[in-house]
């Protein structure tokens, strides 16, 4: 870390990054020397970063990850070269100078080939002083094809003059295309001057669902424009069709012109009498070398751009998934719908353990709503249920409308029924983690306990489910997949670690996030938990099969124990920090359970100059703040959501009216929101705010309660148009009108299928009584 090129590394992220330059000196030290985690640093290692976040520290290891990728390759080019014993001091200098991966290629090409190409053929066959003489020659062509004579040689098949002059042509065009300043040039004017063409392939109505691509069957943007995030979604859907073969995609630039600049910089002072030769090989320098490589590198750079800006988005619209709010410490019943096999129910107690399931039928063809009724009842009471969570997949409205009613019928008004999103549920029921969890449940009953628990502790739940199953991503099975997982993996641990866990109740799988831990030691926690009955203390880790001092430094400050004997362990202090209070509570005549939430006390602290330079001024700041609320979660708590009761289906939505939504997806062109019916909602970026958004980040989040107004609704295709502007204009006319820049009706027909996103729980509207007809029946004595 302390080596020179060391440093000039840091020098390059620091430029990259805008973070100065001993910032990401320590922060790589914390990283790759003593082997912290990014929780780790952002939280407890502020002083030594300067108060860089998670993201930030994530941004530099993965700079320097980058940087250390390339150098990699360069040193295996300089030996691969050098073992050719063609690395002369000049091509050495320029592979060492190479900033780019790109430009490091471009000066390995030539070489990297197995077999030997046209041009180094014709070297070989000592052509390649006729190929000079042909680019500098003053002389007529009668000159220049007696001088091509002197060049035959029948047995490296140039047997004639016209052959000679060919291999000498390739010889030239090699010169041409290996030549790195012009392939730099070019890359610059390609990524400022080329268009992306799209257009229907001659054979794409053969493939099924081919017209979903039509908004791209003549489209045509600048490269520039789709390097930019808010449109990369165009480019993953235009990649999606080519792969499909329902679309030609083209990077198109003028060639004449390009073609004509190549000649100028290589040929210009040469005689007139070769110019149609030395013409025809620039041309074929371009069509078949330059334009073809710098139109895949095009091509290759948007896909990883844009799965830069998609993965971007999954993973803020996972955080916020993750972090919305949560219920707490109540019983919950939670019931996944179904019809003919009936909805399976499972109540789970405040701490989320498992308590009892059974199935109701309430729909056909059995219609069994007294005994749904009595079932409900005995539950509640029986458990003490405050709150019932009910899947919104296939029946899940009509499941809450029978719900609803019977809490009424009996008057359980304390009793809270919504809708949950499922998505993932059954990805879990499936799953390792569930069937060790629960190995005496079925598939549906896992289901329904997934659905209370994910009510219960979205975040707690969640994690055990794969992320690209939940359902708040954009073309997450295009992009990159490792990188995707990575990514997604990173903001689980960040969210779970910046919340923390109850050392005592959390399971195997939150905990295996926690800095440090990962499953296996995990695993070792609960199992001498139990053991212990419980931990008392935080040392008590220490205890556990592998847990080194390491692991204890990185994870103790996430593990949290309520109610045990050290009042600290209840707090994000880490325990490096105890005797520094303890010392301080000693000269100040206090004890430690003196400082927790007593504001008189925590002042004095605050105002401590000493102990302040001491520990440092961001660690003094977050002892602060951890005293003054001990214990506490940092998400905000649940509060009951209520959509339009006289919304049930898309039939009933109305040009012009407002309806309360929830922000269930959000894309690079739009935010979908569930309204309460099965159909969600697009607000295109274009309707998003009054004033112009770039990004719809910047607006809205995963979870977030909009109003919006519906200005376009399409029954043939069960699409809504919504607006969140104040003057959104309503459009009267047949179908869902396309934006500027083409696409729109492609990308919503692309993300209906993931549009679920949040589990934020939800009221469904009133419906027709189920209980028409029970009126006299004896529920009771079911």
């Amino acid at each position: 870390m302390k080596t020179e090129l060391s440093l000039q590394f840091i020098a390059e992220l620091s430029s990259n990054l805008g973070i100065l330059a001993g910032q990401i000196n320590k922060t790589l030290e914390l990283l790759f020397v003593e082997n912290c985690t990014i929780p780790f640093i952002s939280r407890y290692r502020k002083e030594a970063t300067g108060g860089l976040d998670e993201v930030q520290v994530n941004n530099i290891k993965e700079g320097y990850e980058e940087i250390l990728e390339r150098e990699k390759r360069r040193a295996f080019i300089l030996e691969t070269i050098d073992g050719m014993g063609k690395l002369t001091p000049e091509l050495k200098k320029k592979i060492e100078a190479a900033s780019k991966l790109n430009q490091l290629e471009d000066i390995y090409a030539p070489y990297k080939s197995k077999r030997k190409t046209k041009g180094q053929k014709a070297e070989e066959a000592g052509l390649l002083p006729l190929a000079i003489y042909l680019k500098e020659t003053r002389d007529s062509k009668e000159d220049a094809l007696k001088k091509a004579q002197e060049f035959i040689n029948k047995d490296a098949g140039y047997a004639t003059v016209e052959k000679a002059i060919e291999g000498a042509g390739h010889i030239i065009i090699e010169e041409i295309y290996n030549n790195i300043e012009l392939k730099d040039d070019l890359r610059v004017d390609y990524w400022k001057n080329a268009v992306i063409t799209s257009e229907k392939r001659k054979e794409a109505e053969k493939i099924e669902d081919y017209q979903k691509y039509q908004d791209y069957f003549e489209f045509s943007q600048n490269v520039s424009d789709l390097k930019d995030k808010k449109y990369a979604h165009r480019f993953l859907a235009l990649r999606r069709g080519m792969l499909q073969e329902v679309l030609k995609v083209s990077v198109e630039v003028d060639k004449e012109k390009i073609i004509e600049q190549i000649y100028n910089r290589f040929f210009s002072d040469n005689s007139p009498s070769q110019e149609d030769f030395l013409r025809t090989c620039a041309k074929k320098a371009f069509s078949l070398h330059i334009h073809t490589g710098l139109e895949l590198e095009i091509k290759s750079e948007l896909k990883k751009e844009s799965d830069v800006s998609a993965i971007d988005i999954f993973g803020v619209n996972l955080k916020n998934l993750l972090l919305q709010p949560y219920l707490g410490q109540r019983a919950v019943m939670g019931i996944d719908p179904g019809v003919r096999t009936g909805c399976k129910v499972a109540v789970i107690d405040k701490n989320g353990a498992f308590m009892e399931d059974t199935v109701i039928y309430p729909h056909a063809p059995k219609n069994d709503l007294a005994g749904t009724a009595h079932t409900i009842k005995t539950l509640v009471e029986k458990y003490n249920v405050e709150h019932i969570a009910i899947g919104n997949g296939t029946f899940g409205r009509e499941t809450l409308q029978v719900v609803k009613q019977t809490l009424a019928h009996f008057k359980l008004n304390k009793v809270s029924p919504m809708l949950v999103n499922e998505d993932g549920a059954s990805i879990y029921s499936a799953s390792d983690i569930a069937r060790e969890e629960f190995p005496n449940q079925d598939l549906t009953v896992r289901g329904a306990i997934s659905i209370a628990r994910r009510f219960q502790d979205p975040l707690a739940e969640l994690v055990k489910i794969d992320p690209k199953s939940i359902g708040v991503g954009q073309y997450q099975h295009d992009v990159n997949q490792i990188k995707l997982k990575k990514s997604l993996g990173t903001v689980v641990e960040n969210c779970v670690n910046f919340v923390g866990v109850d050392l005592n109740t959390a399971s195997y799988s939150l905990l295996s996030f926690i800095s440090g831990i990962g499953p296996a030691l995990a695993k070792s926690i609960v199992k001498k938990r139990t053991q212990l009955g419980g931990f008392k203390v935080r040392e008590e880790l220490l205890e556990v099969t592998k847990f080194s001092k390491k692991v204890f430094e990185q994870s103790a400050g996430f593990l949290r124990i309520y109610a045990g004997e050290n009042p600290l362990d209840q707090t994000s202090i880490h325990p490096e920090r105890y005797q520094i209070l303890l010392d301080w509570c000693a000269k100040n005549n206090l004890k430690i359970t003196d400082l927790l939430e007593n504001e008189d006390n925590i002042k004095r602290l605050e105002t401590s100059h000493d102990l302040k330079q001491e520990i440092g001024e961001f660690t003094h700041a977050d002892i602060c703040k951890a005293l003054r609320a001990p214990g506490q979660d940092p998400r905000t708590k649940f509060e009951s959501f209520s959509y339009r009761e006289d919304l049930t289906d898309i039939n009933n939505v109305k040009l012009g009216e407002w309806y309360p939504g929830l922000v269930t997806n959000i894309t690079q062109f739009g935010a979908f929101v569930d309204l309460g019916i099965k159909e969600n909602g697009l607000v295109h970026i274009s309707q998003m705010a009054d004033q112009f958004v770039s990004n719809p980040l910047d607006v809205l989040k995963v979870g977030q309660e909009v109003k919006a107004k519906v200005i376009e609704v399409d029954l043939a295709r069960k699409r809504i148009a919504l607006s969140l502007k104040t003057d959104a204009e309503v459009n009267h006319d047949k179908g869902v009108s396309r934006h500027q820049g083409g696409g729109r009706r492609n990308d919503r027909s692309q993300h209906n299928q993931n549009n679920g996103g949040g589990y934020r729980p939800q009221q469904a509207p009133k419906g027709n009584n189920p209980f028409a007809g029970l009126k006299g029946l004896n529920l009771k004595g079911r």
